[in-house]
């Protein structure tokens, strides 16, 4: 057998020998393919016949230089017949060496890269050679096809550089302006090599991670959809999704569902991060060519570059940002996970709750696929009734197209886990905002709702009962006083008589002062910490029982800040005018960024014990950004943006971390879960957004995005304070200034008064805000669900579940009776087909 190879390789090569020497006499001698051709021809020869066969790594090294040679011929015009016999010779020694299985994973991908290599060498051939993007994406092909075919499955340290290599593509291909199709490409590739390949273990498992990213797509939609909607988020039936999912491909298991829940979640708050923010400038600043489709400078890619790259580098510095302190809340309640970890580990093989999602499902789909194809055919608008209705009764024009009820079986089923009292609240609100239109706007049917929604008594009203929440938070906030019990266990009588007592920490909390302590002082326990987790990580951790020590934290901001000063300081790829670059000061950055810090850790600390939350970081940093450093709009607005998904990972990773140790997930598989879903959110969830963005827009009736509506209007607040100028007044048509400021002032302290009453009643002040941001349309569909709930109660008493993640995030459990179950198909149907109509028109008509 040897013999006879080593004699075909010796008489390919005397061939192509010959082939050369024709070259030579023809007058080619010179050439320098033909030189080349003749060393790479000898050179095959004399191993082929006097050396062993080369190893796995050798030859590796020779089909790098090989697809490396094939470029370089074209990019410096020596491209030849030449070129083709020495990588032929090449080609036909490697294919009678190498012994690769012909495993179908391996053929899979082999085939995937090479087809891809071979494009990117046509789109050379053809001039595009000289592009950053063809080479970063050539690189990676010839990286992967070599480990597809030759290397065996990736590691974790394989797969942490993979996932390295992921963010640093997208990164600099954004800063420096060569993001493409093709760069998403060989990112694809890394990602498939990274799913495909890698064997993990349970229960991070390849189906549940697949599960995981089929549901997180789900939720991702369902998290951007509510917040451009309502401006309130409700993560519901992820684990019902999962378990159905699981149950599809073999046996249920509550870790897994575990892990897809961690994902799709995680997906969804780091995609909702910047939908505070950033519609914002898509309403308020419309000479910013980034959110302005009539815009002579808008550029799509542009923006999806944007809107990729600042959640990105946000969301994965964000991720350990607040890991150092998970001691701190492992004792706490933790109200809304608690029952989410009940289902999980509960559902098991419950075919009746199945059952009665998959029938929440179907009709919800059926509903909303029906309604997709019917607007398509008869070319009119069916979102709201009764305006629905004008083709039949023409005198139905005269009702807006929000006012009335929306046609939206996901709307319906969110106010059934709003509950009956909050649904009704925001039906108060929904009912001022139509007082306003009849009386002050003459009950025109024409008036659009943006006109009508930027208002300066609807935002004054709203910005009232803003007011009341954060100042109901703080006089409200949790006391941490020692109780005399707690008073009673700290005293200690000396031998003297006199009593000491240990204040003000509590015993078992001193341990941890005192270790952090060290850690942030010591000097030499910080080099030591770093020299162990070089060598080696997972000894570090196990050490210390998974405890990430606080420096960590300190470490990925300063990283982020980096980022952001060289991103949007010195580079500044963006831009927020025709002839201005979107700039951030970088003082701006070094002083606002640690306060994502500060304002993460009592955010986590509203959810770990009450199950609420509302962040204020727009508040801290807003005011003295705009007084003092007289920041653009833009800037400011990108700037909170950024620090609300930075916010938003870190508290995705503490939440599914109490998560995982109630379902029996090691902290490790929800960490690196919650990668995943932060790569999700940032890639997929930017493209949800900008998918929205680009067909309906910001700020319209079918996405009003109530809260960046209140975001922008506090923004303009500030910038009119700072000029002594009030936002509103040039809008009212009031000659006398002091007229209408005394005019809007009452508006918004009719709008405080009315929150005090609510909070006094124990009702939700941020209920009414949304009720009064929302098109009446919607919030009278949400009540239609509260009264479903209300009816539910009399029945059987739900559990139920209310958290305020970042940005009004709520995640809610109400006992999952078969009420609760259907509707949870009916939200997620909904999502589903809204995915699919959205992704198809990406296709079809991009």
């Amino acid at each position: 057998m040897k013999i006879d190879r080593t004699m075909f390789l010796g008489a390919t090569y005397i061939v192509g020998l010959a082939l050369v020497a024709l070259a030579m006499l023809t007058g080619r001698f010179a050439h320098l393919d033909v030189i080349i051709t003749l060393g790479v021809e000898i050179t095959l020869l004399y191993i082929s016949l006097f050396r062993p066969p080369l190893k796995r790594n050798e030859i590796g090294i020779m089909i790098l230089l090989a697809v490396t040679y094939y470029p370089l011929s074209v990019f410096f015009g020596i491209f030849s017949d030449m070129v083709v016999v020495a990588l032929g010779g090449v080609a036909i020694y490697v294919a009678m060496t190498i012994r690769v299985e012909l495993h179908p994973t391996k053929a899979l991908l082999g085939g995937v890269y090479s087809a891809g290599l071979f494009y990117l060498l046509f789109l050379i051939v053809q001039g595009r050679g000289l592009y950053l993007d063809i080479w970063m994406a050539l690189i990676i092909q010839v990286i992967l096809l070599y480990m597809s075919l030759s290397k065996r499955p990736p590691g974790k340290s394989e797969l942490a550089a993979i996932s390295a290599l992921i963010i640093t593509c997208l990164f600099l291909s954004i800063l420096f302006w060569f993001f493409s199709v093709i760069v998403l490409w060989a990112i694809g590739g890394l990602i498939l090599y990274g799913f495909v390949r890698a064997e993990p273990k349970f229960p991070l498992t390849k189906r549940a991670m697949g599960t995981g990213l089929i549901v997180g797509v789900v939720m991702t939609f369902m998290g951007i959809y509510l917040a451009l909607k309502i401006g309130l988020v409700f993560l519901v039936g992820a684990e019902m999704l999962g378990a159905i999912f699981l149950g599809m491909k073999g046996r249920y298991t509550r870790e897994e569902n575990a892990v897809v829940v961690t994902i799709a979640n995680t997906s969804s708050m780091v995609a909702i991060g910047v939908l505070l923010t950033y519609p914002a400038i898509a309403i308020f600043d419309l000479a910013n060519p980034l959110f302005n489709t009539s815009h002579v400078a808008y550029d799509p890619m542009m923006t999806l570059m944007f809107i990729m790259f600042t959640t990105g580098i946000s969301a994965v510095f964000g991720i350990v940002l607040l890991a150092p302190f998970r001691n701190r809340f492992e004792s706490e309640p933790w109200p809304h996970v608690q029952p989410q970890a009940e289902n999980i580990n509960s559902i098991g093989s419950d075919a009746e709750a199945r059952k009665a999602v998959g029938v929440g499902l179907a009709a919800s789909g059926a509903w909303v696929g029906a309604t997709k194809v019917a607007e398509g055919v008869s070319g009119s608008a069916l979102s709201t009734i009764p305006r629905a209705l004008a083709g039949i009764a023409p005198a139905l024009r005269a009702i807006p197209d929000w006012i009335g009820l929306s046609n939206s079986p996901m709307i319906a089923g969110i106010g059934f886990f709003v509950g009956w009292k909050r649904a009704a609240v925001m039906a108060m609100g929904s009912v001022l905002s139509i007082l306003i239109w009849i009386f002050l706007e003459g009950a025109d049917g024409s008036v659009l709702y943006a006109s009508h929604l930027k208002r300066p008594e609807i935002l004054y009203v709203a910005l009232g009962l803003f007011v009341t929440v954060i100042l109901g938070d703080v006089v409200g906030s949790k006391d941490k006083n020692l109780t005399p019990e707690e008073v009673q266990d700290e005293m200690k009588v000396q031998d003297d008589g006199v009593v000491m007592v240990e204040t003000p920490h509590k015993s078992d909390e001193l341990a941890r002062i005192l270790r952090v302590k060290e850690e942030l002082i010591s000097i030499e326990t910080f080099k030591e910490e770093v020299r162990e987790i070089i060598e080696n990580p997972r000894e570090y951790m196990r050490s210390r029982r998974g405890q990430i020590p606080p420096w960590i934290a300190f470490v990925s901001l300063g990283l982020f800040m980096i980022v952001g000063v060289v991103a949007f300081w010195f580079i500044k790829p963006f831009m927020q005018s025709a002839t201005e670059a979107l700039e951030i000061h970088w003082l701006l950055i070094i002083f606002g960024t640690p306060l994502t810090l500060v304002s993460a850790y009592f955010t986590a600390r509203a959810i770990s014990e009450t199950g609420m939350l509302a962040g204020y970081i727009s508040d801290i940093i807003a005011i003295p950004a705009i007084l003092f450093f007289r920041v653009t709009f833009s800037a400011i607005t990108t700037f909170m943006g950024m620090l609300g998904a930075i916010q938003d990972a870190a508290i995705a990773l503490l939440v599914h971390l109490k998560l995982g140790k109630m379902t029996g997930v090691r902290g490790r598989d929800i960490l690196k879960a919650v990668f995943i879903g932060t790569m999700l959110g940032t890639t997929v969830g930017s493209l949800i957004t900008f998918q929205i963005f680009s067909t309906y827009g910001f700020g319209t009736i079918e996405f009003p995005s109530p809260a960046a509506q209140l975001f922008g209007f506090l923004v303009l607040s500030l910038q009119g304070i700072g000029n002594f100028e009030l936002p509103g007044v040039s809008e009212l048509g009031i000659d006398n200034p002091l007229i209408a400021f005394a005019y809007l002032i009452v508006w918004g302290a009719g709008g405080f008064l009315a929150g005090r009453e609510l909070n006094k009643r124990g009702l939700s002040p941020i209920s009414l805000v949304v009720g009064v941001l929302i098109p009446p349309a919607t919030s009278f569909t949400i009540l239609i669900g509260g009264y479903i709930s209300y009816r539910s109660k009399q029945v059987q008493e739900p559990t139920p579940l209310t958290d305020h993640l970042p940005q009004q995030v709520e995640i809610i459990d109400a006992g999952y009776t078969k009420t609760s179950r259907i509707l949870s198909g009916v939200v997620a149907g909904e999502a589903v087909v809204t995915v699919i109509w959205v992704m198809l028109s990406v296709f079809l008509f991009i």
